[in-house]
């Protein structure tokens, strides 16, 4: 059975249609620890939380550094970003 592709709420970047331009855009903001990242695209993020058996906005718990909440969703941006694969 496939599951319905999830809505995702995160704010969209329009960046450049390159892996240089979005790790530089990274890079300045300070979002990133150094090491190259995958761009975090929607169709990336849906195919991640495809594997995962909960809404995108399910509150998994605040970061202790900024006091944000990591949602599913958020969670999978970064998993994209540092290269994860869905199983």
């Amino acid at each position: 059975m496939s599951r319905s592709a999830p809505i995702l709420t995160s704010d969209v970047l329009e960046l450049p249609d390159s892996l240089e331009a979005v790790d530089a855009h990274f890079r300045a903001q300070g979002w990133t620890d150094g090491l190259p990242i995958v761009p975090p695209t929607e169709a990336r993020v849906a195919a991640m939380l495809q594997g995962i058996d909960a809404d995108p906005d399910h509150v998994v718990g605040r970061s202790r550094r900024c006091g944000r909440e990591a949602t599913v969703e958020k969670i999978a941006i970064n998993a994209v970003m540092a290269g994860a694969r869905r199983r």
